[in-house]
């Protein structure tokens, strides 16, 4: 490609070494090259002619660097992210529960009518009506009248289930990711002596209350990487609180990766090769391989990069090329 006219010069049918020098040799016009970090093309160059200055281009060293943020972020933040938490025991009383079936419905109702009437027989004698009276009013017995007396809460018709006690075994289970056989094994052994079917169906509804508790899991990779490589807006850290309050503080990582990133991409703004050899060595001893991989590749073509930084190209030297 031409740098000055945007056009392209040719079409080679290969990247071989001997083939790309053999067509610059055959363009001896040509001062200034820029291309990606292919050793390949270095080399190629550097044996037409040592006199063409070759600089990094910079989409191609932008490229690579968010090819390294990304796997980094690969490596730091899981696919499917869940804020930690500390598990609860599920209270049966605050768990969402499956419509009441026929019979359960029946019983409720029941007990709402009789809370009702306790209520009424309570309110009448608050109101000076004696006991005998009371119970002529409400068509029931005296000792109807006293038991409803006493009462204090809502009565229960609903029948204790007999493997009640097995619930918080369960739950401990279920939280382990343990198999329904898993757990009726160890219910087994802890004296459970039903059916395998009402076994189960604890099971399930354990395991349907578990879910409905657990907080949100998030999908948040691509969106991170998207805040990271905003060279827009100063404000990441704000971005990453608004995406999850709780990130930067599981993910403090992401503090050190989004201030690698903005500080590289200063280096263009800046034009100063100084700065880009302080960067190298400020995260040469970087804790994230990807990127240490990828500063070990600018280190391989460095003159060429801070040609780059420098923004030496086509606006310098007339006969200048791209090669891509």
């Amino acid at each position: 490609m031409d740098l000055i006219t945007k056009q392209a010069i040719d079409l080679l049918e290969t990247r071989k070494q001997e083939d790309v020098t053999e067509w610059l040799k055959s363009h001896s016009n040509i001062t200034l090259i820029t291309r990606d970090g292919s050793k390949t093309y270095a080399k190629a160059v550097t044996e037409a002619s040592s006199s063409i200055i070759q600089v990094g281009d910079r989409w191609h060293i932008l490229h690579h660097l968010f090819e390294a943020v990304k796997q980094t972020i690969s490596g730091v933040v899981p696919v499917k992210w869940q804020p930690h938490h500390v598990a609860q025991p599920v209270s049966m009383d605050d768990v969402p529960r499956m419509p009441a079936r026929k019979v359960e419905a029946r019983r409720i109702q029941n007990e709402e009518k009789r809370w009702e009437s306790i209520q009424h027989v309570q309110r009448l004698y608050d109101q000076g009506y004696t006991i005998k009276t009371i119970g002529e009013k409400c068509q029931i017995s005296r000792g109807t009248v006293y038991k409803d007396l006493k009462q204090t809460g809502k009565p229960s018709n609903k029948r204790a289930s007999p493997y009640q006690k097995y619930h918080p075994l369960i739950h401990a289970l279920v939280l382990k990711k343990q198999s329904t056989h898993q757990i009726e094994a160890v219910c087994r052994l802890n004296g459970y002596t039903g059916s395998r079917s009402t076994l189960n169906g604890l099971i399930v509804e354990t395991r349907r209350n578990v879910r409905n508790l657990e907080p949100p899991s998030y999908h948040f990779r691509q969106k991170i990487i998207k805040i990271i490589w905003d060279f827009q807006k100063d404000n990441h850290a704000e971005q990453f609180h608004k995406l999850q309050p709780k990130l930067l503080e599981e993910y403090p990582e992401l503090i050190d990766i989004d201030a690698l990133v903005d500080s590289f991409h200063h280096l263009f703004s800046e034009k100063r090769t100084g700065s880009l050899e302080r960067w190298i060595s400020q995260y040469s001893e970087s804790c994230f391989p990807h990127v240490t991989s990828f500063i070990n590749g600018l280190k391989q073509d460095l003159e060429a990069v801070k040609l780059s930084v420098k923004k030496i190209g086509a606006m310098v030297l007339p006969k200048a090329m791209s090669i891509v």
